[in-house]
């Protein structure tokens, strides 16, 4: 992705990966009960937190922009956007009962799901020239980071 999309783009796609990812655990959280149900739900906040930062930040950023990037909410652009994510960090195809029939694979799937996601807000990174979405996902590429720990102390 690295030098393709510019800041906006970049955001959008974000904003559709972290929905992507709290959809995913949500959806999850229906074949589980107890402390796992209670670890996706609290992981698919994390990914809600994470999208309203995205979110307030291409509403920031698209404010100060003389160009008009409706067109980045168009069903078609919105439809070819969450095409270059799908299957990228959430596996569809992974039937939600198998990752997670149990409290340590939806650990380990959540250990998985965070290291992609590191790796796609990385390679945006290093495609922003904008200092606002650059510093953003630096932090967030951080949490992603500390989600992987967190994770994996539960294991």
């Amino acid at each position: 992705m690295a030098n393709t999309f510019n800041g906006l783009e970049m955001l959008k796609i974000a904003i559709l990966m972290e929905e992507e990812g709290r959809d995913f655990y949500t959806n999850g959280a229906k074949y589980t009960t107890g402390k796992l149900k209670d670890f996706l739900l609290a992981t698919a906040g994390q990914e809600f937190i994470h999208k309203e930062k995205f979110l307030t930040l291409y509403n920031n950023l698209a404010s100060k922009k003389d160009e008009n990037y409706d067109y980045l909410f168009d069903a078609e652009v919105t439809s070819y956007l969450k095409s270059l994510i799908d299957n990228k960090v959430f596996n569809k195809e992974t039937p939600p009962e198998d990752a997670f029939k149990d409290y340590k694979t939806a650990i380990e799937y959540a250990i998985k799901s965070e290291q992609l996601t590191v790796e796609v807000y990385t390679k945006m990174y290093e495609g922003i020239v904008e200092g606002e979405v650059k510093e953003l996902l630096s932090t967030l590429i951080d949490e992603e980071k500390t989600h992987i720990d967190e994770f994996s102390k539960l294991l």
